[in-house]
C-alpha cells in the first residue's frame, strides 16, 4: 500500500512538472511583441477653408425700431411674414402680406420691384 501510494505520489509530481512546463512553453511560444513601435508621422497644421460670409450676412438686417420708424415715416415698404398660413391667421404685423418661406423658394411668389421689402419669420 505504501508503495502504490508512493507510485500515486510521484505520477501527480510529474504530471504537474509536465503542466508548468507545457504553460511555460505555451506562454514563450507566442509573438513577443504585435505592437507597432514605428513613429508615426505627426499631422502638419490645420489649413481652414477660406470663410465664405454666412448667409446672414448677406441679407441686411433692420431692427425692430428701424422698422416702426419707416412704416411711422410711410416709407415705401413692402412688409412679408414668412411663416406658415396658419400662424400669419393667429397674428401678424399689422400691413403685412403673407409669403410662406416655401412658397417663395418654390417661386410662387414674387415681390414687387418697386418697394423695399422687408422679411419676418417670428
Amino acid at each position: 500500500m505504501r508503495r502504490k501510494l508512493k507510485q500515486s505520489l510521484k505520477e501527480l509530481i510529474l504530471s504537474v512538472t509536465m503542466l508548468v512546463l507545457l504553460g511555460l512553453g505555451a506562454c514563450t511560444a507566442s509573438p513577443t511583441s504585435t505592437l507597432d513601435t514605428t513613429p508615426k508621422p505627426t499631422p502638419g497644421p490645420v489649413q481652414e477653408p477660406a470663410a465664405r460670409p454666412a448667409p446672414s450676412e448677406l441679407v441686411p438686417r433692420i431692427t425692430i425700431e428701424e422698422l416702426l420708424q419707416k412704416m411711422d415715416n410711410k416709407a415705401n415698404i413692402l412688409v412679408v411674414d414668412t411663416r406658415h398660413k396658419e400662424q400669419y391667421d393667429v397674428d401678424h404685423i399689422k400691413g403685412a402680406v403673407s409669403a410662406p418661406l416655401s412658397t417663395i423658394i418654390e417661386g410662387g411668389w414674387m415681390p414687387p420691384s418697386d418697394k423695399e421689402i422687408i422679411l419676418y419669420c417670428s
